[in-house]
């Protein structure tokens, strides 16, 4: 009985209702989704288990949302040609949701990437949004929330296109210049903004921060290294206790005595500061606007859709790949069993079979680290691929290197982090994908693409970093 009240229920909806509704039931429970849209809880995802359920207010099943099953229930939707919206600030539900009026299933917010729980119940309570900067005025959002936003689509119902939109927030939050002064010439320094006519003012610059640690009731100590700059140009008589023992050097000169001598040393560099002022402050300004961009806008749209949604929109990044230059194939065409490729027999009379070595390429989009398992977004669609456990640890570690500040910094990322597009050598078998090679096998197991153009890789790693931290 119970199931045949699940029929009519599902009879009502397909037959009272638009199919577009139906079709949104289908891609939410396909997509794993029903658990993300029942109530909105700000949950921290660092907390265990145990502590959650310690706190009955914060008590949720706490599971992360799957990409991967996200990817191939919109794949599969998409082949059936059922149409799909991008998120969108003001209309978009928690999971996906109809848009009866367009025919559309619209993404959810839930599954932007870097949007939690409490931002989520902040959106929907204080809509509708006019604008992005009305959006800004109601929501608190941090740099990397607001751009997952807008790479998501969520802003462009107010813009010509995407590209205006992270434009537009960059402009508002980028800490523009109004002026310059000699108080911006370490970032003057630091960007090398200082013509070579006026590198001895520049050290000067150095210089005097320098003597600023050494100060000792009205005096400037001088060490050997202060030294050797100060007499570049200057009398040692106008150093006082100077001793000089073994090509080490102690001195001191009176504070009024050097910022004398300093104030008119930096005059050329005011000079050129203040005859300079707007092309110094245009290109000071469109630097820090660079490394904004750069920072947290890189790419292209395609790009910004797998950073935000992990999933493409657009056209995959892959799409223009020359796969016949790569001997890539689409995992789909392949049989379901290996190809034997050859076979021969060993000394002992064993026969040993090798299978046929087949390449494809994806853009990853989940992993799973318990079952050494990824999930690979091609072309035409998602690809299981089992990795052996110790090549799972191999290529799926962080490599860092420790620095001087006896810290460890991440030199090289894992090749299964989400968004890494890969080319991986291997076997189908039923349907996953194995990645394998043998000593004839001329390809890489793996092969990270770092940049493309034209269809041509021109940047790529298929080599692990080796570091010793000894």
């Amino acid at each position: 009985m119970a199931y045949s009240l699940v029929a009519l229920q599902e009879l009502n909806l397909a037959y009272k209702y638009p199919i577009i509704f139906w079709n949104t039931a289908n891609l939410i429970v396909d997509s794993g989704s029903m658990n993300l849209s029942d109530k909105i809880i700000d949950i921290d995802y660092d907390v265990n288990e145990e502590e959650l359920a310690d706190d009955e207010d914060k008590k949720i099943e706490n599971t992360s949302t799957n990409y991967g099953r996200i990817a191939t229930a919109i794949g599969k939707m998409k082949k059936e040609g059922i149409a799909f919206a991008l998120p969108d600030i003001n209309k978009s539900g928690i999971t996906f949701t109809p848009d009866v009026e367009n025919n559309v299933i619209r993404y959810g917010i839930r599954g932007i990437n870097h949007v939690g729980n409490q931002l989520i119940e902040d959106i929907f309570i204080n809509r509708p949004y006019l604008s992005m900067e009305d959006f800004l005025s109601k929501i608190k959002v941090n740099v990397t929330q607001m751009t997952s936003l807008i790479k998501s689509g969520a802003f462009d119902s107010f813009y010509e296109n995407r590209q205006a939109a992270m434009e537009s927030y960059l402009n508002i939050i980028v800490d523009k210049k109004k002026r310059i002064t000699l108080q911006n010439m370490p970032m003057l320094i630091k960007e090398k903004f200082i013509p070579k006519e006026l590198d001895y003012e520049r050290r000067l610059f150095n210089f005097n921060r320098y003597l600023k640690n050494f100060i000792k009731g009205k005096y400037y100590m001088i060490d050997t290294r202060a030294y050797k700059f100060f007499t570049e140009r200057n009398s040692e008589d106008l150093l006082e206790d100077l001793i000089i023992d073994n090509n080490q050097v102690m001195a001191k000169i009176k504070q009024s005595d050097w910022d004398n001598i300093y104030q008119k040393g930096i005059e050329p560099i005011r000079k050129w500061i203040k005859e300079n002022q707007q092309e110094i402050l245009n290109n000071l300004n469109n630097l820090i606007y660079n490394q904004t961009y750069n920072k947290y806008a890189e790419g292209s749209i395609s790009k910004w859709e797998m950073d935000s949604l992990s999933f493409y929109y657009h056209a995959h990044e892959l799409a223009t790949l020359d796969n016949d230059r790569y001997e890539i194939v689409d995992f789909f065409s392949l049989p379901e069993e290996p190809i034997i490729d050859k076979s021969f027999t060993t000394k002992d009379g064993k026969e040993i079979e090798m299978y046929k070595i087949s390449r494809i390429a994806g853009t990853v989009i989940d992993k799973n680290k318990n079952k050494s398992f990824i999930t690979l977004l091609t072309t035409t669609g998602v690809v299981t691929v089992k990795v052996w456990k110790n090549q799972f640890i191999k290529w799926d570690k962080q490599i860092a290197v420790r620095g001087e500040d006896g810290k460890n910094h991440v030199i090289e990322k894992s090749f299964f982090q989400r968004g890494t597009k890969l080319i991986i050598t291997g076997i189908r078998r039923n349907e996953g994908f194995i990645p394998k090679k043998y000593k004839s096998t001329d390809k890489p197991l793996f092969e990270r693409i770092d940049e493309i153009q034209d269809g041509i890789i021109t940047k790529s790693c298929c080599e692990r970093m080796e570091v010793d931290n000894e």
